[in-house]
């Protein structure tokens, strides 16, 4: 494609994008691939969000698009692309997760199961959720990452619409607007959903992430206190 022609297709709007789609796909896929170039990035983020696995991640970001190529065909238009996009963004990464749930629950039975038909003294197989969690340690790098860690497993105790609802909210700062198309609810019942998500990950956050974060907060304020001393 010719320099100025290209120039031009990259401040075509996402809207003027999908119409264009919808009319020369899948003989032409310059429009789509100009979609994808500009929202990979954001979807991925979103989905990393979500899994916390770089490389599940970059394969479900491929697999969101290819959801997005078959559909577009019915796509109505009658909300914004980023709005449907994001939509099936999410509902990728938390039927991922529920998956990766459902197996890992799987694992654990089987591996009790095995231990309780073992004779006594017969070695068996390590089950890591029964586990002790290891001491905060000191580093705050260290802290850090266990906190990040550790929110990730307070989200994976919420059910799916209150991670879904976090995430677009707080971390992409979606407005209620947006999230009410995402969600296709109103805008009164998003606004309740944000707000029972917020209380409910603020409940499991403190009982399981509190002690980390006071660790973390701690060490921070004295680091910072050591470098104004020097």
């Amino acid at each position: 494609m010719p320099i100025d022609v290209l120039e031009r297709e990259t401040t075509l709007s996402d809207e003027a994008l999908v119409r264009r789609c919808k009319e020369e796909l899948p003989q032409i896929t310059s429009s789509f691939e100009l979609l994808v170039a500009r929202h990979m990035q954001r979807v991925y983020t979103l989905v990393y969000k979500i899994i916390n696995n770089n490389e599940e991640a970059e394969d479900l970001t491929q697999e969101v698009f290819l959801k997005v190529y078959r559909a577009l065909p019915r796509f109505d238009m009658q909300c914004a692309f980023t709005t449907w996009l994001y939509r099936i963004a999410t509902n990728t990464a938390l039927d991922a997760l529920e998956r990766t749930q459902r197996q890992r629950q799987q694992t654990i039975q089987i591996s009790r199961a095995r231990t309780r038909s073992q004779a006594p003294g017969e070695p068996g197989e390590l089950n890591l959720s029964e586990l002790p969690a290891p001491g905060p340690a000191p580093e705050e790098l260290v802290l850090r990452r266990e906190l990040r860690d550790c929110i990730n497993r307070v989200l994976r105790r919420l059910d799916r619409e209150q991670v879904r609802v976090l995430l677009l909210r707080d971390l992409e700062d979606m407005s209620y607007e947006e999230l009410s198309q995402v969600l296709q609810a109103r805008l009164s019942a998003v606004k309740m959903r944000v707000h029972r998500a917020r209380l409910a990950f603020k409940e499991l956050f403190g009982e399981f992430c509190g002690k980390i974060y006071q660790v973390l907060s701690s060490s921070s304020q004295k680091n910072r206190h050591q470098k104004r001393e020097e």
